[in-house]
């Protein structure tokens, strides 16, 4: 079963979430959400010295109803079947406007307009689902004049600076691929880092970009993939200005609740990238 929720719960039920015993106690209360569980029960099934506290920060956090002494889940656990229809309707709605946009622009809408559409809108929403889930995640990384963009959702993240920096900012294990550019750069400062990037890109666009000596800098892009170096150094990832926004997107019906309304905008979201083909990409912002 995976778990998602909204920006505003990502701290506090982060922590929570990373505990061994959530899903099996998530696990426990869904398979057994017919009868009225009692708290002896509980204990009874999880002795864990510590477990009344958990049980009580699921409780403060609204994910366990507590009523005249039994207990439930209180946040929804969505399958495949749940809201098909309506995400499929708003699926081929946004299809026909996406295709129309070349494939550099159908990235750019997915990693920001769509984006946003689906994935930012809702505030204060948690849900589980026992449906297959497209994992994506969107990180970026920069400074006040460009920023680093990669929309991931394959297995292995691809060696790029903004999931490098996202890895650093999250302390997370270095994966293999991503040894050379650890190597190369280390624990940098990201502002400071992206002012020379920025310096380096500037002059490669006007073709003025001569390597005089050895840059960190300059081997941190061609490790990433940034850049690629023939006769003349040249950028790889597109690079966009902020513009006006291209796609016009359907109102869900005020009825629907949070939970739901971010379950059906995250399956348009899977849908939309499998119907477009699209791999993990990367872009530029350029926001002057």
């Amino acid at each position: 079963m995976n778990y998602f929720y909204s920006n505003s719960k990502k701290k506090k039920l982060g922590k929570i979430i990373e505990q061994p015993i959530f899903s099996e106690f998530v696990a426990y209360m869904y398979e057994n959400q017919q009868h009225e569980i009692i708290l002896r029960e509980l204990k009874t099934k999880f002795p864990q010295k510590k477990f009344e506290h958990f049980l009580d920060q699921l409780i403060e956090e609204k994910l366990v109803l507590r009523e005249n002494r039994r207990y439930m889940l209180n946040f929804p656990i969505f399958n495949n079947e749940k809201d098909l229809t309506e995400s499929q309707n708003i699926t081929n709605e946004l299809l026909p406007q996406l295709r129309e946009l070349s494939q550099e622009e159908q990235q750019l809408a997915m990693g920001e307009e769509v984006w946003r559409y689906c994935f930012e809108g809702e505030e204060d929403y948690f849900y589980g689902t026992t449906a297959d889930i497209l994992l994506v995640n969107k990180v970026s990384a920069g400074n006040e004049e460009y920023q680093f963009i990669s929309v991931n959702h394959e297995k292995e993240l691809p060696v790029t600076l903004a999931n490098y920096f996202y890895i650093q900012k999250e302390q997370l294990p270095m994966p293999k691929n991503f040894t050379d550019l650890a190597h190369t750069i280390g624990d940098v400062n990201e502002s400071y880092f992206f002012d020379q990037i920025e310096v380096i890109l500037e002059r490669i666009q006007k073709q003025k970009y001569k390597k005089r000596r050895p840059s960190i800098f300059f081997d941190a892009l061609v490790l990433s993939a940034t850049i690629e170096t023939n006769e003349i150094e040249e950028i790889r990832l597109p690079i966009f200005h902020p513009s006006e926004e291209k796609i016009v997107f359907p109102v869900l019906d005020t009825k629907i609740v949070p939970s739901e309304r971010a379950y059906i905008k995250r399956k348009v979201y899977e849908s939309l990238i499998a119907k477009l083909s699209l791999t993990d990409y990367s872009y530029i912002l350029e926001k002057r």
